[in-house]
């Protein structure tokens, strides 16, 4: 009698071959989607505090003073940019393209005078994955010290990187494209 009832009730129970298989293609769309967000923003974060760092240590680099001779013997384009590419090298980013060919600042889009961002698109690298340096003295445009006096101390130094991100998932690349990624470092510049 209760083999009767058992199968009356709900008869004999068919296996669900496939459905634990769509469920998890279904689920599994949107967890590598936001698994590929989470890589794509901590590895954005991880280029912003290199372009930081490496901003940072060319600017200090720079300003540097040495009491006894009385000079800076770094405030030099080429010496600040080898140390910017230094600290770049050792976060795994390509080498910096040194801009200070017809200027020192990049155009800004608040009109600050202090070369700060925002920045002008065409600031920026044009390809993914590049960076692009300026040295802005005196936040001046056109300004270039490449043989600096004696007492030049006072100044302003801006080292400023602009980097052109793009996402590593294809689907978040193809959705928002690139990013522009900036990093400036003021410092006064040492000396008598």
């Amino acid at each position: 009698m209760s083999r009767r009832l058992g199968r009356a009730r709900g008869g004999p129970q068919k296996p669900q071959l496939g459905q634990s298989l769509v469920e998890f293609a279904l689920s599994s769309v949107v967890l590598l989607l936001l698994v590929g967000g989470l890589v794509d923003i901590g590895r954005a974060i991880f280029v912003t505090e290199a372009l930081s760092n490496a901003a940072r240590e060319g600017a200090r680099h720079g300003i540097w003073f040495e009491a006894p001779d009385l000079a800076s013997p770094y405030l030099f384009d080429a010496e600040i940019k080898a140390v910017v590419d230094q600290e770049l090298a050792a976060a795994s980013l390509p080498v910096s393209v040194l801009k200070n060919s017809s200027t020192t600042c990049p155009a800004v889009t608040d009109g600050n005078s202090y070369h700060n961002p925002p920045y002008v698109n065409s600031a920026y690298p044009p390809t993914a994955n590049q960076a692009w340096l300026y040295i802005c003295y005196d936040n001046t445009a056109g300004v270039d010290f490449t043989a600096p006096p004696a007492s030049q101390g006072g100044q302003d130094l801006n080292v400023i990187i602009l980097y052109t991100y793009s996402p590593l998932t294809p689907l978040v690349g193809g959705q928002f494209g690139t990013f522009h990624l900036a990093s400036n470092e003021h410092m006064t510049v040492q000396g008598s």
